[in-house]
């Protein structure tokens, strides 16, 4: 994240939050109770999953929004805006990370045709609550890749076991 918004893996370059850091109309803006808290969205402006998320082909329409919590500043809400019940907490991936590797990322890309400067990532996060506390991990396996130009997204499954879906991650 830099400045609020989604950074592009490839150039720098961002996505704009919705809605307060990208200084859109207020009149385009709404409040949303999600499980997490309560959120602001905008909706002219969509991120579009022409094949729907995994498992929700008919979810297609979602906004990228801060996570209503300080402790978890780093992640994102990836708001539907089709349901206002189904969000995902996201965790934002530069190019070079220590979870996926470029190449595989890279490849990735090209196979969806997303421009490696237009490219911005994001892992699903899963919380969960066991008897030593809270723990936390990201699907390696299955990547949000979006292409920030056009603001289309897919989840894209790597097709080989190097990478888990249950990537244990600490705040």
């Amino acid at each position: 994240m830099l400045n609020g918004e989604l950074r592009m893996t490839g150039s720098g370059s961002a996505i704009p939050m919705q809605p307060e850091v990208a200084g859109n109309n207020a009149q385009d803006q709404e409040w949303v109770e999600t499980r997490f808290g309560r959120v602001r969205l905008q909706r002219d402006n969509p991120i579009v999953f022409p094949n729907g998320m995994l498992g929700l082909p008919d979810r297609m329409k979602f906004c990228l929004t801060r996570f209503p919590s300080e402790k978890m500043a780093r992640f994102m809400l990836l708001q539907s805006l089709d349901d206002p019940g189904l969000s995902f907490i996201t965790l934002p991936l530069d190019l070079k990370n220590t979870i996926l590797a470029e190449e595989d990322i890279l490849q990735a890309a090209r196979d969806l045709e997303i421009a490696p400067e237009a490219l911005a990532m994001l892992l699903v996060v899963s919380v969960h609550r066991e008897q030593a506390g809270v723990r936390l991990s990201v699907n390696a396996r299955a990547p949000v890749l979006v292409n920030a130009r056009t603001r289309t997204a897919a989840q894209f499954v790597f097709s080989s076991n190097k990478y888990e879906i249950r990537h244990l991650i600490t705040l």
